[in-house]
């Protein structure tokens, strides 16, 4: 059997794969499941206004960020313990006989039945780094996998931290920040997700049995109380267990897995302005507009980016309080502001920007 390399991310390794993270994004606009499709109507109608000027519609995806296994997967974390079965490669199976998008998935052994009595896992590290536009007030998640187990007993499930590693709670049971979420819940309405009813051997709620074919996924946080401050990083951790009973099965597939925002017209961003922090006036604007702070902080970084999540200028402003910001090369359309104090709060606004103001 070919040997699969791991990759397995030290903190100080991480922290190096934010400086990069600009440069490693793919992006692009995809069909919307029914979950989204409702999440995205009822903002539309009981929270948000919605300005003629903007150039991206509701529903679009911005800022995607997407791990497909056939380049460079960048903040996946495999664990490198002998018993861990996670593989990144091409699938030699009966029922697990080629990846989604292209050739290579991450796989519970690429070749073999998994084994008794084992726990496996991968981490996936999510945070500004690599989501810059939706961390962590918009963040959906989404991905292709199958699963062959034993029902109810063998199977995967999904837990997240919110103190890199610390501690682990699964998806549904978010103790953490989960009665913080728009919906009460942080996975509310998850498309194709497992429920409380579906219980493994070890008393986790997770996929188990064999899917019928490739089950598309998606589930996402979204909505934080400005009051919040959450960490800088969020870590999912996709788990794979079974019990001592051995029927030979091939476990769990996963591909395709992304990153996305939601764009709700004027949006996630202008629900958490309210706070005043940040002002963006006028808006929109033709040559230039004005960013008024309400006090003087001691550093101002801004950084400017397209729908799409690309970084287009970024500058610093020492002892600020306000920024006269000009358009230059920019064209008509629309844009974020991500607005950094201090070197900690992070301030989010959506520009437009017309000739015709």
């Amino acid at each position: 059997m070919k040997k699969i390399t791991k990759t397995n991310l030290t903190m100080n390794q991480f922290e190096d794969l934010k400086m990069k993270s600009h440069t490693s994004s793919n992006c692009q606009i995809i069909k919307l499941p029914n979950w989204l499709i409702a999440v995205i109507l009822t903002f539309n109608f009981s929270l948000f206004t919605f300005n003629s000027f903007s150039q991206s519609n509701v529903g679009d995806t911005i800022s995607m960020y997407e791990i497909n296994f056939d380049t460079a997967y960048h903040y996946i974390n495999i664990d490198t313990s002998s018993h861990n079965l996670w593989q990144v490669g091409t699938p030699h199976k009966t029922y697990f006989n080629s990846a989604y998008s292209s050739a290579k998935a991450i796989v519970t052994d690429t070749v073999n039945d998994y084994p008794v009595n084992n726990y496996s896992y991968f981490d996936l590290y999510i945070g500004s780094f690599n989501f810059p536009l939706g961390y962590p007030y918009d963040i959906f998640i989404d991905f292709w996998h199958k699963f062959d187990t034993d029902t109810l007993k063998d199977g995967g499930y999904i837990t997240v931290s919110w103190d890199k590693g610390l501690t682990w709670m699964n998806i549904i049971n978010d103790s953490v920040y989960g009665g913080y979420y728009y919906f009460g819940t942080p996975c509310y309405d998850g498309y194709n997700l497992y429920t409380a009813t579906d219980t493994l051997y070890n008393g986790e709620y997770g996929f188990s049995g064999r899917s019928n074919g490739w089950v598309h996924t998606g589930f996402a946080w979204y909505i934080f109380p400005v009051k919040l401050n959450p960490p800088d990083t969020m870590i999912l951790r996709f788990n794979f267990i079974s019990d001592s009973i051995n029927n030979p099965k091939e476990g769990w597939m996963i591909d395709s897995i992304r990153l996305f925002s939601i764009d709700l017209g004027s949006g996630i961003h202008n629900l958490l302005a309210v706070n005043n922090t940040v002002k963006v006036f006028p808006n929109p604007f033709n040559s230039g507009t004005v960013i008024s702070l309400n006090k003087t902080y001691e550093t101002v970084k801004l950084e400017v980016y397209d729908m799409q999540g690309k970084l287009l200028e970024q500058k610093e402003y020492p002892h600020c309080n306000k920024i006269n910001f000009n358009r230059a090369g920019l064209s008509n359309g629309s844009y974020f502001f991500k607005i950094t104090l201090n070197n900690s709060s992070i301030e989010t606004r959506k520009i437009m920007i017309n000739d015709e103001h």
